[in-house]
């Protein structure tokens, strides 16, 4: 069951980060002292520096590929960490470009071994793996893939591209240590999950672990439980597809609660409330009415911040 949905602003109506000065869309669209493009335009506007925004990415990026890092080419035209969405189209092209001459590039200089690295968001993917040395592969590609489609879909890209050898390490945490990860991480760097994003991100892993271990033999799997940030444990292929992505009612009123009490405590404010709420936080899928009440709580936090930022 959905509360009635917010609308959000469109791209043209996007806030300067801090400012409270919208762009009026319109083609020179000085604002905050830069262009500020979101959505589509930001889209459109990546497709035609591509290259060159690639360019500066790969001069920096060695052999690793991350979407996080790369993103943040996408700087000329507002995007500082706080409104990840609004670029997510804009990424995507940088990525595929990106992806896409970096698996030539290595097969052409003889590296055909590729490790790819999913977990959830806020999973601990960089911690888990701390003691590994990636140096030596041909590539490194560090990202959620939060689906079976997903990452299916970039190991059939690898192999047509040339690479002859395929590993995936998938690191686990569980629901409310990811959320509370993330908010750590947020405050240290501005980059928030939204809370219908995440927990869309879980149910949409579900039986990726076992379809990727019955439909790539040949493909090495890795699997490491970081459960409750527990320093990542290997695990068998067996035990991983028992990880639960399930996300039940009460998991998400737990979710909730935590989230209002970082707001309560102070802990979180302003545009940091409104990224971990995101757009479509009365959207979310499987509440509880006790969670629908948490919601409605969580609304009025938001519109009371917004309030504020107008003025």
């Amino acid at each position: 069951m959905m509360v009635a949905a917010f609308v959000p602003a469109t791209a043209q109506e996007h806030q300067c980060s801090g400012k409270g000065k919208a762009c009026d869309g319109g083609a020179a669209m000085e604002c905050c002292q830069k262009k500020v493009l979101v959505g589509q335009q930001a889209e459109a506007w990546a497709r035609e520096n591509a290259d060159r925004l690639v360019d500066n990415y790969l001069a920096k990026a060695g052999n690793k590929l991350d979407p996080d890092e790369l993103r943040k080419e996408l700087a000329e035209i507002g995007y500082d960490g706080t409104d990840v969405p609004s670029y997510r189209a804009a990424e995507r092209v940088l990525v595929d470009r990106a992806y896409e001459r970096m698996l030539a590039s290595a097969v052409a200089a003889g590296k055909t071994s590729i490790i790819l690295l999913t977990g959830t968001g806020g999973s601990g993917k960089s911690f888990s793996t701390r003691t590994m040395d990636f140096s030596g592969e041909g590539m490194l590609y560090d990202s959620a893939f939060n689906s079976y489609k997903k990452l299916s879909s970039v190991i059939d890209q690898a192999k047509a591209a040339g690479m002859t050898h395929v590993k995936v390490i998938a690191i686990y945490n569980d629901l409310i240590t990811c959320f509370k990860n993330s908010i750590a991480r947020g405050k240290r760097a501005k980059r928030f999950l939204g809370l219908k994003y995440l927990i869309g991100a879980f149910r949409n892993n579900i039986n990726k672990i076992s379809l990727l271990h019955m439909n790539y033999p040949d493909v090495e799997l890795v699997t490491i439980d970081n459960t409750g940030n527990n320093g990542g444990r290997p695990v068998t292929v067996e035990e991983a597809e028992q990880w639960q992505y399930d996300v039940p009612a009460d998991l998400i009123t737990r979710m909730l609660v935590h989230f209002l009490h970082e707001i309560d405590e102070g802990e979180l404010v302003g545009q940091q409330i409104l990224s971990v709420a995101g757009d479509d936080y009365l959207q979310i899928e499987g509440m509880n009415d006790t969670g629908e009440a948490l919601v409605r709580e969580i609304d009025r936090r938001v519109q009371a911040v917004k309030q504020e930022m107008k003025h």
